[in-house]
This record gives structure tokens, sequence and C-alpha cells, in this order.
């Protein structure tokens, strides 16, 4: 696999929030190449000690025959499926691992390239070593829910979000860096929903996700969904007009999308407010005193919003 098609890969795997890997079928230890973070959540293995490592020294179990389907398209050196179990450090009770599906993939000339593999069932009893077979959609939420994600946008939930603000807060503090951060709410989302339902409104949020998303450039910044309508931005080594900067180009990214709302105060369609705040990060202090600050910035904006429409 060249090194772009590894990169895009890679950021196609760590996207999904179903845990993932991708083996490099060309190597007869079949290396692992790529995992994502859903994943590492769930094994309690890290990327560096599962990333290079033949597939026998995580994996649980045997290769298996290849299916019959298989068969014809795989050459007499790859005739065997890998390994269907990843072992997990949170199931001990659970001998045999976490149960993954895996996917044959092929270059342009037909030969196998990888084997792409996704969680196909998840531990249900803990150390009882029970397991349930999940649908996808089912599957998507209880692992988006162990990685400590969202459930319906995949960015952080709320609990994973602090635990990296705090991460970053000490690390700033050590440093003496600024960090700054960007609480984002969508304006008017109890109406968009009474208008087209809770279905239209997930989809909605995660259109936002989505554009908050492309309007991070760096790998460092971290973008979570705090509660119903609001999602925060957490940027490190930034001022508050480098976040303010960062908190007007997802605002744009958002009237772009053009997501219709007829009960839409200053336009007709679905548009964000923001609150930002900076500091320069004191041990002894709380991180959340900036979220704090962010929030009660963007309750001002929202304030002063209502004024001017009043007028």
């Amino acid at each position: 696999m060249r090194k772009n098609e590894l990169q895009i890969s890679a950021q196609i795997i760590d996207l999904n929030p179903v845990g993932a890997l991708l083996l490099d079928a060309r190597k007869p230890e079949l290396e692992v190449i790529c995992v994502n973070q859903a994943l590492v959540e769930l094994t309690g293995f890290s990327a560096a000690e599962m990333i290079g490592q033949p597939w026998r020294h995580v994996s649980a179990g045997d290769c298996a025959p290849a299916t019959e389907a298989l068969q014809g398209a795989l050459s007499s050196a790859q005739q065997k499926m890998p390994a269907s179990r990843i072992l997990s450090r949170h199931h001990q009770g659970a001998n045999e691992g976490v149960q993954l599906k895996f996917t044959p993939l092929y270059d342009a000339k037909g030969k196998l390239n990888a084997w792409y593999a996704v969680i196909a069932e998840v531990p249900a009893g803990g150390a009882s070593g029970l397991y349930t077979t999940l649908g996808l959609g089912e599957q998507s939420v209880v692992t988006r829910k162990r990685a400590g994600r969202d459930t319906v946008t995949g960015l952080l939930d709320r609990e994973g979000f602090l635990a990296a603000l705090r991460r970053e807060w000490l690390q700033s503090a050590l440093e003496q860096r600024e960090i700054s951060t960007v609480i984002i709410r969508v304006d008017c989302f109890s109406d968009y929903l009474d208008v087209f339902g809770e279905h239209a409104g997930e989809a909605c949020l995660r259109k936002i996700a989505h554009a908050m998303a492309g309007s991070l450039r760096r790998s460092a910044d971290i973008s979570a969904r705090l509660c119903d309508d609001s999602f925060v931005v957490l940027l490190a080594d930034t001022n508050a007009r480098g976040a303010e900067l960062v908190a007007g180009r997802i605002a744009e990214r958002v009237r772009r999308l053009a997501v219709h709302h007829p009960r839409a105060r200053l336009t007709r369609f679905v548009t964000v407010s923001f609150g930002v705040a900076c500091a320069v990060p004191d041990w002894q202090d709380s991180p959340e005193l900036m979220l704090d600050e962010a929030q009660g910035k963007l309750v001002s904006s929202n304030r002063r919003r209502g004024s001017a429409l009043s007028a």
C-alpha cells in the first residue's frame, strides 16, 4: 500500500465511530498498519502497541479457512482468513477476544492488498465472557459510548472533552502557553425540532459537526458535543484572536450548508452563535472556569442579538 493510500485509509478508519483496523495482506505476518481510537478504547491496547505487530501477536486464535466465495480470488498463500478475534484487556473473562468481521481489499489489478476489519460483536457481560451480536446502528452506538463519543455526531462527548481539556490545561500550564475554547450553540434549535422532528434534528447536528471538523486545520484541535444544541472546540497554543477566527470559519461553513429553518430569527437557514474564552492556564485553577467564561460570553452575545431584533 502506497504512503498516500495509507494516509487516506488511516484518516477514513479514524473517522469510523466503530472499532476498525487494517492489516497488510502482502506480508505473511499480516502486520497491523492502522487502528482507530474506537478500537483502542475497546481493547485497552494503544495504537503504538498494535501498529507494526504481526496479527498473531494481538489476535486470539488461529487463522481460519477462507470462505468459498473468496477462495477463487486469493492465491494459495492467502487461502486463510485472519483470526477473527482481537485480544482485549478490558474483558479478561472473554478468553476468545472481541469478534471482528474481515473484508478483503484489492488493488487495481485485482491483487489482495489489505484486510479491513470492524467490530462484529462486543462483550455484553463484561468479565462474564458473554457476547452479543449487534446490528450496525446498535454497534455504532455501543462503540461510541465506550470510546467517550457522542452517539449522534461521532464527536467527543462532554465527558471525553473534559478529560482532554484537563490534559491540555496541565500541559499548557507547564509550558505557559495560551489555550482557547469556543462554545458554539445552534440558534433556535428547539424550534427546528418542533418543525422537523428528532431525526431531522440529528441529521442537522451531524452536518454542523462535519462543518466544524472541516474548519479545524490542526490535528491537535479538538471538537466535541457538549449537550443537545451546543458544541465546543479546544484550541491549544491559540490566543483569543485566533479562536475568534476559527469560530468565524465555523459559523460561515454552517451558513453555507443552507439547512432550511422556517423559524430562524435572522435568516431562513440554520445559524450558530459562539462565545470565546482564552487563558494561560494555572495548574491550581479548574479548566472548567474557562468553559464557564465562554458560556457567559455566548449568553451575552445572544442577548445583544435579541435586543437588536427587538429594536
